[in-house]
């Protein structure tokens, strides 16, 4: 019997690139470790959709998350750790991960645009409710 491959040819490997699909690491130190933590979204934010790693705030004694805008909620306490896609779930709330902790590389976070600057983003976490530690890693 005769074993077909479901593979196309195989070949000679090809050199593209240095880096694997340019992807950022996520994370720019280990201490803190990360830390996650699950809590609530709302029907409007399913609706519209929450990307993965964006800074947001979160309220720990309701476990409500906020998005960060730079006028209403200025400082982000969590960072969303997968994305909520748009009308996930019917557009009905629910419940995400965060991290509450962690070293994240300043350039791999989806940031508001309210925070254009470094100095803005590195100021961005309130360090009295959270243990993140944005900075920039040595390589970039």
């Amino acid at each position: 019997m005769a074993i077909t491959p479901s593979q196309p040819a195989p070949g000679l490997a090809e050199f593209q690139s240095d880096s694997i699909g340019g992807l950022v690491e996520l994370w720019a130190g280990d201490t803190p470790a990360p830390v996650s933590v699950s809590v609530k979204y709302t029907a409007a934010q399913a609706a519209a959709g929450i990307p993965a790693y964006t800074p947001v705030s979160v309220d720990f004694e309701t476990d409500e998350l906020s998005l960060v805008d730079g006028t209403t909620v200025t400082k982000a306490n969590a960072i969303t750790v997968g994305v909520l896609r748009a009308g996930a779930g019917g557009g009905v709330a629910g419940r995400m991960d965060v991290y509450k902790a962690g070293c994240p590389n300043i350039n791999a976070l989806n940031w508001p645009a309210s925070l254009d600057t470094e100095a803005k983003r590195l100021a961005a976490f309130d360090l009295a409710s959270c243990q993140i530690y944005v900075k920039k890693p040595y390589y970039s």
